[in-house]
């Protein structure tokens, strides 16, 4: 029978040499001092009672360091504790000093706080209750505030990865603070779907070193982590680019003061244009008063007015025919008047080449026909969106979006030009299909073609 290695009996108290491996006798000691006086199953007894109790002490140990240091951190900021009438009798030498320790105390309190919440996330704790990591937090820990318990959540997330690991491995051993490491993570998050394992790694380990530089303000590590957006975008190729730039897109909000909340969308160059053709059509335009007074609102107000308008007419009208723009560019095509067809990409002071032809389905868009010459042909034709009674018609027999798979409903997706507007396709319905948002801006990337039989659209992928 073994027993822990390096416990001896015999002149004293047993004591721990190494580990709990095992049993097995220490062959330092002489095996007739273990047995003296005890008969096999008195001493199998004995050695199983100490081992239970050993054990029992090296199981715990990590509870108990991390409550007792808790306690004595307790017990310490209650000693360290001045009320109004004592603190004013701290020197300014003395003051400067033990605010600075306070603050390295709660760094440290932070990280510890992490450490256990990292584990809690891992443990799955949070969905044994039915709750996110944030709620799960704020209900254990109700002082938290629900900015803090998203940083934590979101420095979690990313550190169940092999790659953020590193950057949540520095939050846990006190390099980075908890909310600078939050600022790198939500960064990194963004990237993910971007970058390949080695380029995730690079970025990963960068954005760490600098959120760890305590000479780095935290203005200055938020530039850090645009520039990291910004040069995945530079040094992507044109294609890879404008795929980058969709996975980027994204809106947050957060609330400014009590009834007051503020959005921050990142758009792809030809969802920009939309939105931009919206803030910058006639609902944006001052509208004098009944009695023929200036417009009372100011510039972003009449955005903001603009933008509630078409989001709010989307919403109770979705069979209507839009009203107004939706994005307003001009394209120059080169044609070929020989072949009947474009020599070349479409041309925009605003954008991007490759984004033209979805535009062209959505916007407020003027192709302009050149010729060799760059003389030009043709204006576009103006009779291009889906009269209402079409779309109708496209709801009825589509039923949603067509892209195969997909069950978004039909209030829901655009009127999308089998052959191309702009390539002469008419505004017909046996020429055009429903496609949800995110299919339309696929079809568009991939260049997908689709045919109609019996009423069926069938996409070829």
């Amino acid at each position: 029978m073994e027993v822990l290695r390096g416990v001896r009996y015999g002149g004293g108290e047993p004591s721990v040499a190494g580990s709990v491996v095992g049993f097995g006798v220490d062959p330092g000691v002489d095996d007739a001092r273990w047995d003296e006086g005890l008969d096999g199953d008195e001493f199998r007894l004995v050695m199983d009672d100490v081992v239970a109790s050993l054990r029992g002490e090296c199981g715990d140990l990590p509870a108990r360091e991390v409550q007792g240091g808790l306690d004595a951190a307790r017990r310490g900021l209650r000693r360290a504790g001045l009320s109004g009438t004592e603190v004013v009798q701290v020197l300014d030498e003395q003051l400067v000093a033990c605010l600075e320790e306070a603050g390295r105390v709660q760094a440290q309190a932070e990280a510890v706080a992490f450490t256990l919440a990292r584990e809690a996330y891992g443990r799955g704790l949070h969905t044994q209750v039915g709750l996110s990591l944030v709620d799960w937090l704020r209900v254990r820990v109700p002082w938290l505030s629900t900015e803090a318990a998203s940083r934590v959540m979101v420095l979690a997330q990313l550190g169940s990865s092999p790659t953020g690991a590193v950057l949540a491995d520095a939050v846990t051993a006190g390099e980075v603070a908890v909310h600078r490491g939050a600022v790198v993570a939500r960064t990194l998050l963004r990237l993910e779907s971007s970058l390949d394992p080695d380029q995730r790694q690079a970025y990963t380990d960068l954005a760490t070193a600098a959120a760890a530089r305590v000479d780095l303000a935290d203005r200055d590590l938020a530039v850090v982590c645009q520039r990291l957006v910004h040069d995945l975008l530079i040094e992507a190729a044109p294609g890879e680019r404008e795929r980058a730039a969709h996975e980027l897109r994204t809106i947050t909000h957060r609330a400014v003061g009590p009834g007051l909340t503020r959005f921050t969308i990142d758009a792809p160059d030809g969802a920009a244009a939309t939105l931009d053709g919206v803030l910058t059509s006639h609902l944006a335009a001052p509208a004098p008063g009944p009695g023929g007074e200036p417009d009372p609102r100011t510039p972003g107000q009449r955005r903001f007015d603009a933008l509630l308008s078409v989001v709010g007419r989307g919403l109770s009208r979705p069979g209507a025919a839009p009203s107004s723009a939706r994005a307003a560019v001009i394209l120059m095509i080169p044609f070929d008047q020989t072949t009947g067809t474009p020599t070349g990409p479409a041309t925009t002071a605003s954008v991007p080449a490759r984004q033209a032809a979805e535009l062209a389905c959505t916007g407020d868009v003027t192709p302009i026909w050149l010729s060799t010459g760059r003389e030009p042909l043709v204006l576009g034709r103006t009779a291009r969106y889906a009269t209402p009674g079409q779309w109708k018609a496209l709801a009825a027999r589509d039923g949603g979006c067509t892209f195969t798979g997909c069950s978004t409903p039909p209030q829901w997706c655009d009127s999308h030009h089998l052959h191309g507007w702009a390539r002469g396709g008419h505004t017909d319905t046996t020429n055009m299909a429903l496609l949800c948002g995110r299919h339309h801006t696929l079809v568009h990337q991939h260049d997908l073609h689709a045919t109609i039989t019996g009423g069926t659209v069938h996409w070829h992928t």
